[in-house]
């Protein structure tokens, strides 16, 4: 049996041992995943990409479709499944890590470094975190694979006739999904077309461009005939999502205070948190100038990894320059979210530089070279405390605050009609408990006229008072409520914490603030 089909076996058999000792069967709270599902479930419906909102199904583009899409592709043959839908991004990641090893082995010669460098990012928890939730990172990570296998194998042609090879078709073709899975395809977009540049094929990188651009079309077209906008500018421009009042940017200067904000906490904070999750992470405090610099070296090694690899070595740092630029860009209270797609990759660069950077340094043999990397194995070491920590998480049930919070969702659902109104925080969660009310956000104004008007608008029947840990609920709901209580009836209280279920008495509060009823 062949080495490399050895080490695959034992990295398989690794992760299959790894990803089910931390599989978490809860539905995660970040919400997004509960979004994603509840739009393919209206895909199947036949309303389309579209929300359920308050005055009816509306068409939307606030996420890229290509992931609730394929999600409607197992719900329309009758799979409709939290559990598989997580399997489906672990099954993801392990065939994007053997496509990553597929190609480090054949570019380097070295499979014992395409094995370690992928072994290790197996305990690395955000990763595993992400390829557990019904998420789109997974997803978007499987079809940039596609793409950097497709890339390779039409570089080993080196013929002049690109549109002879199915390589190119393939790579145009995954990157386009990439795109519509996750607008951070914009990066191989990029890098797609550089790679084709630094190769001096001109009308292939023409081609490639245009060709993308064809497949990108419908969707542009299908979102100006709904007069749908890009939510993306506005969020570049935003200093703070959650924090609205604080407005947006609106000079040089500004962006630039943005963006040295974002290097820290995203290339510097954000990486370590994926490469060395063992070493703690404060993103409530600026880096020092020893961290900044060890930063740098960081992504100096990743640089340097990309720069062994061969003829995708143009393609790579593109890629990565591209990625480090738009993150740069994006709003912040991110950590290393952003990084999570790119995150075996990650770890394969900066294994493939550390391991060029010492075999240059002592002139190693290659018979000795090829040793090298089981060394790195033992930086697995100090990941298992992390990943211990948690697999503890896993196994815990949701915090009290958000048993209380799905519990008032699931009543909600039992004993009150359909198409009731209710404002909470989190709504897409609390609509996957009670799929038949309708729920929607207070607005986030320190103005109490203006948030009550905004219930009053929505005609808003009832409110959830949690403890979830939002800053918001604090900061605008709560204040309005002890200031208004006689617009706020309790009809449910559950404890440790106090988790309130309210009726909004909208007559009285229209009458209170002299609102005109719409």
């Amino acid at each position: 049996m062949k080495k490399q089909s050895v080490l695959l076996y034992i990295f398989a058999f690794l992760f299959v041992i790894i990803y089910l000792s931390l599989f978490d069967t809860k539905l995660d709270l970040n919400g997004d995943n509960a979004n994603y599902i509840q739009l393919a479930r209206n895909i199947v419906k036949g309303f389309g990409y579209s929300y359920t909102t308050l005055t009816g199904v509306e068409p939307t583009n606030f996420y890229p479709p290509a992931y609730s899409f394929f999600l409607s592709i197992f719900m329309w043959l009758g799979i409709d499944n939290l559990i598989f839908f997580k399997a489906l991004n672990g099954i993801f990641l392990l065939l994007s890590s053997w496509g990553l090893f597929y190609l480090v082995q054949k570019i380097t010669k070295q499979k014992s470094l395409a094995f370690v460098a992928l072994t290790i990012s197996l305990f690395s928890p955000q990763i595993i975190h992400f390829s557990n939730i019904v998420m789109t990172e997974m997803f978007y990570l499987f079809n940039t694979v596609i793409c950097f296998y497709s890339l390779y194998k039409y570089s080993e042609k080196n013929s002049s006739k690109f549109w002879k090879s199915p390589y190119f078709y393939i790579a145009i073709v995954s990157t386009a999904i990439s795109y519509h899975t996750r607008t951070v395809g914009s990066t191989l977009i990029f890098a797609i077309i550089a790679f084709f540049l630094f190769r001096k094929e001109w009308k292939a990188a023409l081609a490639s461009a245009g060709s993308i651009v064809l497949l990108l079309l419908p969707w542009s077209i299908r979102n100006n005939s709904d007069g749908l906008e890009s939510r993306y500018l506005g969020t570049i421009m935003t200093i703070n999502p959650w924090r609205p009042e604080e407005g947006s940017v609106t000079s040089v200067s500004g962006m630039i205070h943005k963006m040295l904000l974002n290097f820290d906490e995203v290339l510097i904070k954000g990486m370590k948190e994926i490469l060395f999750p063992f070493v703690s992470v404060n993103y409530e405090e600026t880096s020092g100038i020893l961290a900044i610099i060890l930063g740098l070296i960081v992504l100096g090694v990743l640089i340097y990894g990309a720069w062994n690899l061969g003829k995708l070595k143009w393609f790579f740092i593109a890629y990565l320059i591209a990625n480090f630029g738009l993150l740069l860009l994006w709003h912040g209270g991110n950590g290393s979210r952003y990084l999570v797609t790119i995150g075996p990759l990650l770890f394969v660069l900066f294994y493939t530089g550390i391991y060029f950077i010492v075999c240059n340094l002592f002139k190693l043999k290659e018979n000795v070279a090829s040793k090298i990397p089981y060394a790195f194995l033992g930086i697995i070491l100090f990941m298992i405390p992390p990943i211990k920590i948690y697999a503890e998480m896993v196994k815990k049930p949701y915090d009290p605050a958000y048993q209380n919070y799905f519990e008032i969702a699931k009543i909600v659902e039992e004993k009150a009609p359909k198409n009731t109104i209710v404002c909470c925080r989190k709504p897409e969660l609390f609509l996957y408990y009670s799929p038949s009310s309708l729920s929607t956000r207070y607005i986030y104004s320190a103005d109490s006229k203006v948030l009550i008007s905004d219930l009053v608008n929505k005609k808003v029947e009832y409110v959830v008072l949690e403890q979830l840990g939002f800053g918001s609920t604090y900061r605008y709901l709560f204040p309005v409520i002890q200031q208004n209580p006689e617009l706020f009836t309790v009809l449910m209280h559950l404890y440790e914490p106090d988790t309130f279920l309210l009726k909004f008495e909208r007559n009285k509060a229209i009458e209170k603030f002299g609102l005109n009823e719409k």
